[in-house]
């Protein structure tokens, strides 16, 4: 095809045009329940973690109502209250017995991607993993009396049938048993319990903090949301 002058300067002018023309597109916004940190206290953030309200739950594998408050309230604090970006919501465990701690350290598989959905798993299958506790063999208690506190975490792993849960959620026997094998995360979640007892004071779970405060009586979604509004 052969082109005359006119033609050319036609097509060259729409293209310079439309190189100059204002782009409008609006600028992509962010999906803070698919954003996800870690802090200095060892534990996960879901949101935006410059939001100006915090949220934080101390939370145990073994206690049934952070079982009930993750099934039930987390979807709708997370819907009505985290996407927006204006409030964080962070876990930190708070461990209270040798089986809670296995689970902890195996929701940290993965890291801070994987964690929040390791932990809903978990927490919605926290009756049946329990009960599996009259399954563990005097060997496995006798690695814990021994200090082997690995090779107990990746005995009680097959005991109370957390491998078909973790296989759910892609982790495979070896990575669980890197993970029961990872001091520095262990000694994060001591470190997060610790601190709930030494500067909060903490006597259950689950216990919430907003902005580093501990509140007292809120243990559901109501009074959180009223804490949430006051702040």
């Amino acid at each position: 095809m052969i082109l005359n002058r006119g033609a050319k300067w036609t097509i060259t002018g729409m293209l310079a045009l439309t190189a100059l023309a204002p782009v409008n597109a609006a600028a992509p916004k962010t999906n803070w329940l698919m954003t996800f940190t870690e802090t200095a206290a060892g534990g996960y953030i879901v949101g935006n973690p410059a939001a100006p309200t915090k949220l934080v739950e101390y939370a145990s594998y073994t206690c049934s109502h952070c079982a009930e408050f993750e099934i039930e309230t987390v979807p709708v604090l997370k819907s009505q209250n985290i996407a927006g970006g204006k409030i964080s919501f962070e876990i930190r465990t708070l461990v209270r017995d040798p089986f809670d701690l296995t689970i902890a350290m195996l929701a940290r598989c993965g890291g801070k991607g994987r964690f929040f959905g390791n932990h809903k798993l978990f927490m919605s299958k926290q009756s049946d993993i329990l009960g599996n506790t009259s399954k563990i063999s005097p060997q496995t208690d006798a690695k814990l009396k021994a200090g082997n506190v690995a090779g107990f975490m990746t005995d009680v792993y097959g005991q109370l049938g957390l491998k078909p849960l973790a296989a759910q959620r892609g982790i495979s026997d070896v990575a669980a048993k890197a993970c029961f094998a990872d001091k520095m995360a262990l000694q994060k979640i001591i470190a997060m319990t610790e601190l709930s007892g030494s500067k909060y004071a903490i006597t259950g779970t689950p216990a919430f903090l907003i902005n580093d405060k501990l509140l007292p009586h809120a243990h559901d979604l109501a009074s959180l949301q009223a804490a949430l509004a006051a702040e």
